[in-house]
């Protein structure tokens, strides 16, 4: 009786050392800091095609938000600094989706003061030229359509992208 009391108590130590070692390292390897370095690293590669080949959800969001050509929007995607700003947002759509928190989603003056600041900056990156008239035009357009921005950014669906 006692060899069978130890055999089940070792077993049930085995299993508990087996479960906390697993825990501790399902628990240590994913922290936020991991998924957002993953997010970086491995959707900065799949912003544009998918493994098919096909555009992305995001590409056709930024096409549709736009009136730049395909050809434009890939060199803007492929910017440094678009990039760093696309990641930032994407991250805002997956933390929003995850949680369903609208403190992860954009405000309205936060849309206008990226585009304020950064558009002379990018579009001088990647050698693209306007005029101060489809300037002015797209902080109007900025200005007076940020609901429908952030709608649709928000309905983005970033489900469907893999590596």
């Amino acid at each position: 009786m006692k060899k069978i009391m130890i055999s089940i108590l070792s077993f049930i130590l085995a299993i508990t050392i087996i479960t906390q070692i697993t825990y501790t390292s399902l628990a240590n390897s994913i922290t936020e800091n991991k998924i957002r370095e993953s997010i970086k690293e491995n959707l900065l590669t799949g912003f544009i095609y998918d493994d098919n080949g096909n555009k992305t959800e995001i590409f056709n969001t930024i096409l549709k938000l736009t009136t730049l050509d395909e050809e434009t929007i890939i060199k803007f995607m492929e910017n440094d600094t678009a990039d760093e700003i696309i990641t930032d947002i994407v991250d805002s759509i997956y933390d929003y989706n995850l949680t369903g928190d609208q403190t992860y989603k954009y405000t309205g003056p936060e849309i206008i003061k990226l585009v304020e600041d950064n558009m002379d900056k990018i579009l001088s990156e990647i050698n693209y030229s306007i005029t101060a008239k489809e300037r002015q035009e797209v902080l109007d357009y900025t200005h007076n359509n940020t609901d429908y921005i952030i709608d649709t950014i928000y309905s983005t669906n970033i489900g469907d992208y893999t590596k």
